[in-house]
């Protein structure tokens, strides 16, 4: 990842006091493009497992239907 770090040092002031440390790093377009492209993979995948986690439950519930149907009509077509 290409870094510009531009960082300015502030000297001590006549008073005595201390001088602080600021940094600003500038990303190129290419690295903050690379950057989002990641974030949206990983989101991605997360509304993937979502999708599969609500599609099971959804799959389970209807294999119980089914399951409580099919119990229902046997019991009905043997009974005399």
């Amino acid at each position: 990842m290409n870094l510009v770090d531009f960082t300015r040092i502030h000297q001590n002031a006549p008073n005595g006091t201390n001088g602080s440390k600021e940094a600003i790093r500038m990303l190129m377009p290419e690295d903050m493009a690379r950057i989002r492209q990641r974030d949206l993979l990983v989101e991605a995948h997360r509304d993937r497992l979502a999708r599969q986690a609500t599609a099971g439950r959804w799959w389970r519930l209807l294999a119980h239907y089914a399951q409580q149907r099919a119990d229902h009509a046997e019991g009905q077509i043997t009974r005399p």
